[in-house]
């Protein structure tokens, strides 16, 4: 027995890969207070990396290719992603309907069949959220062919976006550093470039809005604020409520700004940001009420509020009360809402101390997910920098969002994606103080700054080397920890679709879960466009009404699949014969 085998043996590599996470930050804090290294070390290095961050427009489009390329290899190499949570659905519905040229699609004659969660099947078929997800995801749909290719893109503008904001915020080789690290930590391996869960969209929103703010207040334009507006517009219509809540301090801040005597006369300030902000929004106000009359019929009722009034108004803030029952057309719908979901509603309702308990948990998986130990630690020099108005406003700013976030039922971690600029901005704030820092003569502070990159590129290459997927262990992912491993229920319906398309013809697929299915492994999605899509998932239901839908689709093949709590699904022919 080798001696790396003798070692390994007795932890996973998944044990080493996690220590390395959480421990390796105090290590490399160590290193650096013994590390024999002067300024004279670091010089040439420094010197190439502040030459290229002074090429601001060009850095911005190496970060996005970087990140395009990137997020792009790893798909390929360590997980492609397959649709698994219901959301993830839902915006792939609202990206088909936009590549095939349509803003909504028509009711189905069977949609009863077809009913699944977050889907509005009346007044039209569309899905409940809002476009600007599924927009992003119908570009790469339309020039990639693929909508992931739409999730690579998202992610690749989100770190532009981000080097635009920075930029105006920080000098720019710090703007660089923030950019590197949002790569390293999120734009590669975290969910936001492997799922079609989104993150990427909001974050890019609200890194316009911050980047176009400051960059009013040093010099009104209409450019800043035209992308000013159109941070808005994007948060607006990806995350509203999230996008509402980040944004009043910047919109408080401006307003105040405007008004002060440090701002230029009312006729710039008029021409160059009043009336650029005020035309963007009220474009962006006439295309949300299009919107939602073509899919709700009224401009007044969003496709998330028509879609509550079909499956019953759950509540979402904990001062809302659950609405009366309801009647659903399957079982698995009301499982899911009455029992889940009213479940997580009233457990975090039942006392005080229960509500303080979700808190935490919601607060500490936001952390998991965004700072974890290696962008907590620089923290500590915050106390030092609360007298710039800057810092102060980003931390203003994302309490904001922290407490309202946690007045609303669930908050997952691209929920808290409008908040990402100003965090970073504060961690990296708090580089630059620590990097002044000096022990005995020596830069002990740029060696604490140099080992926070250096951390996460070693986070990436440990699991590598040790053969394990990076994406588990690069960013703490408590959502949805096991869509990466090959025994994933998702992986075995892509593998029916993968073994359908082979086939020729056209088929229907009707699904039948068993008692002890779990309600959020769901099946039955559909493409916009029914009725011509090689594959069709449907609900089974009475063997009469299956007959109806069997007859509909009259030219295709019927196949069935049942599902419980077996790994081993079956794809087998419909046994019902129908007149």
């Amino acid at each position: 027995m080798s001696l790396m085998s003798f070692i390994i043996d007795p932890l996973t590599l998944a044990d080493i890969c996690g220590n390395f996470r959480d421990l390796a930050p105090i290590a490399l804090i160590l290193i650096a207070f013994i590390l024999p290294v002067t300024s004279k070390h670091l010089h040439p290095l420094e010197k190439a990396f502040n030459k290229l961050a002074q090429r601001k427009n060009l850095v911005i489009f190496l970060v996005a290719l970087l990140t395009f390329i990137g997020s792009a290899i790893a798909s390929w190499l360590f997980y492609f992603p397959i649709p698994t949570i219901h959301d993830e659905f839902g915006y792939l519905l609202t990206a088909d309907t936009f590549a095939h040229g349509r803003l909504t699609n028509p009711t189905h004659p069977m949609w009863m069949h077809f009913e699944t969660f977050h889907i509005l099947h009346q007044p039209t078929y569309a899905s409940k959220y809002f476009p600007a997800q599924g927009f992003i995801l119908a570009i790469g749909q339309v020039i990639g062919g693929h909508p992931v290719v739409g999730v690579w893109l998202a992610i690749s503008l989100t770190a532009a976006a981000m080097c635009w904001m920075l930029q105006a915020w920080l000098p720019p080789r710090w703007a660089l550093l923030g950019s590197i690290l949002f790569i390293l930590k999120l734009g590669l391996f975290s969910y936001w470039s492997h799922s079609y869960w989104g993150g990427g969209v909001t974050a890019t929103g609200a890194a316009l809005v911050y980047g176009g703010l400051r960059r009013i207040v040093k010099k009104p334009t209409a450019s800043s604020a035209i992308w000013f507006s159109l941070g808005l517009a994007i948060l607006a219509n990806s995350r509203p409520y999230e996008g509402l809540v980040i944004s009043l301090p910047a919109i408080g801040y401006l307003i105040f700004w405007m008004l002060s005597k440090k701002s230029p006369s009312f006729t710039i300030t008029f021409k160059q940001v009043v009336l650029p902000i005020s035309l963007i929004l009220t474009l962006t106000a006439i295309f949300i009420g299009y919107y939602n009359f073509v899919v709700t019929g009224s401009p007044w009722i969003l496709p998330y509020r028509a879609y509550e009034s079909i499956y019953g108004k759950l509540p979402h803030f904990f001062w809302e009360q659950p609405p009366a029952e309801i009647k659903y057309n399957h079982p698995v719908m009301r499982s899911f809402y009455r029992g889940w979901f009213l479940s997580m509603y009233t457990i975090q309702t039942a006392s005080i101390p229960s509500y303080l308990n979700g808190c935490l948990e919601k607060l500490f998986s936001i952390w998991e997910f965004y700072l974890m130990p290696i962008f907590t630690w620089p923290l500590i020099a915050l106390p030092f920098l609360l007298k710039n108005r800057w810092v102060r406003l980003a931390l203003v700013s994302c309490l904001t969002l922290i407490i309202g976030m946690l007045l609303v039922v669930f908050s997952y971690g691209h929920f808290a994606a409008p908040g990402l600029c100003l965090l970073y901005f504060i961690v990296l704030q708090c580089l630059r103080r620590i990097y002044l820092w000096r022990w005995q003569n020596r830069p002990v502070g740029k060696l604490l700054v140099w080992s926070v990159p250096i951390y996460c590129i070693l986070l990436i290459i440990l699991p590598i080397a040790l053969r394990e997927n990076p994406i588990l262990f690069v960013t703490k992912n408590p959502w949805e920890p096991m869509r990466t491993l090959d025994s994933h229920w998702s992986f075995k319906r892509e593998a029916f679709i993968a073994q359908l398309k082979k086939e020729p013809g056209q088929h229907l697929i009707i699904m039948n879960y068993l008692p002890r299915h779990n309600v959020h492994n769901e099946w039955v999605f559909n493409e916009a466009d029914i009725d011509n899509a090689k594959i069709v998932w449907a609900r089974n239901m009475t063997p009469e009404k299956n007959c109806e839908l069997i007859n509909y689709f009259h030219n295709r093949k019927v196949w069935l699949i049942e599902v419980g709590n077996d790994p081993n699904i079956a794809l087998v022919p419909y046994p019902l014969k129908c007149p």
